[in-house]
């Protein structure tokens, strides 16, 4: 997170506090202690942001909107593309509107027909939790997390930098997409595997008589494959619904593959075997150091004892050089013997640094 202490905007309205407008209160107030955070909600859902320390104050819409230097739409995308028109009344000429949708395009459509010329900047937090509301809300759910913005064709550089860095300090990795190319890649990296983790699972549970066989046996794999199956539907309903057209066109592509394979397989499953290798070829081609949606990190692979104390022998090394880590993902345990981490940093440069310090320390990376 950056160590600023003043922000671009003293003023901010955040219109919704739930999971993502509560953790965007506290981790403002967090990186901006001076900055002025005017909640706009339900009284009940304003008083426990408010205890919380999410908020320095709340409002109705309109007072919030007039005085803010920056809002916020955290709802929704359906709520979000209600309440639009109503913040386009009230907000000030020289004042930026984002929301945190997870659909863009039809918002960014809507709002630059409501808003001044490069008023508007789509946004989309790619982070948050199995719980809801405020009482889950962290300071820390945006720290590494990627934050796309779908700035419209009138958006000026200048506004959009002011935005990122903004950003920025409350520890987002902010990338730059166009609403429908958000929406594209959306609909197949997040959308489609979540519509197949909900079927695969729902194959293996059909026949009552098998089912607990079959999930008996599952490995490793499988339970990586459906482990988002378990997300609720109120989540999801409308996000499928939104982005229909994108996540439908997607389906298609994933049911012409698994026909081709199927008329293969009728034939001979070693004919799936160009399929195996085309799928090899486009998956070595993601870099190995990707982590999240379209932004890259660099990665090493680390090994520790299985024994109390090795997962802090690692990261305290690592806190005394000034090394940040980004991400760390447990790979592989061997019970009694050692485990794999795959730890991410910003760039190269400190990845190396760390391979250095951790070698210094005696333990083994790649």
């Amino acid at each position: 997170m950056s160590t600023a202490t003043r922000s671009s905007f003293p003023c901010i309205a955040i219109i919704g506090v739930g999971l993502i407008g509560g953790s965007l209160g506290l981790a403002i107030r967090r990186a901006f202690p001076r900055t002025k955070v005017v909640g706009v909600d339900n009284p009940a859902i304003l008083r426990k942001a408010r205890n919380a320390g999410a908020l320095t104050e709340s409002a109705k819409l309109p007072e919030a909107v007039r005085t803010a230097d920056l809002v916020i739409l955290a709802a929704p995308s359906r709520t979000i593309l209600r309440q639009l028109s109503r913040v386009a009344r009230f907000v000030k000429p020289d004042s930026m509107v984002t929301d945190v949708g997870s659909v863009k395009s039809e918002i960014v459509r809507q709002a630059e027909k409501l808003f001044r010329r490069g008023q508007f900047i789509g946004g989309h937090p790619m982070a948050g939790s199995e719980r809801s509301g405020v009482s889950a809300a962290d300071p820390l759910l945006f720290e590494n997390a990627l934050y796309v913005l779908t700035p419209g064709r009138s958006v000026s550089r200048a506004r959009l930098n002011a935005l990122a860095r903004f950003l920025k300090a409350i520890g987002a990795r902010v990338v730059v997409l166009r609403a429908d190319v958000h929406d594209r890649v959306a609909a197949v990296v997040s959308h489609l595997p979540q519509l197949t983790a909900v079927a695969l699972m729902n194959v293996a549970g059909k026949r009552d008589r098998v089912a607990a066989r079959h999930l008996a046996m599952a490995a490793g794999g499988f339970r990586d494959m459906t482990r988002i199956a378990s997300s609720p539907f109120g989540m999801w309903r409308d996000i499928l619904q939104d982005n229909r057209k994108e996540v439908r066109s997607a389906m298609r592509l994933m049911v012409d593959e698994m026909t081709r394979y199927s008329a293969a397989m009728a034939v001979s499953a070693a004919k799936l075997r160009s399929s195996f290798a085309g799928a090899g070829k486009v998956r070595s081609r993601i870099p190995a150091n990707m982590k999240g949606f379209l932004h890259a990190l660099s990665g090493l692979q680390v090994f520790l004892e299985d024994k109390p104390g090795s997962l802090h022998r690692m990261t305290g090394a690592m806190a005394r050089h000034g090394i940040s880590i980004k991400d760390l993902e447990l790979v592989k345990v061997r019970e009694g013997t050692e485990g794999s981490f795959r730890v991410w940093f910003e760039n190269r440069e400190t990845a190396l640094k760390a391979k250095k310090v951790l070698r210094r320390a005696g333990i083994r990376t790649v």
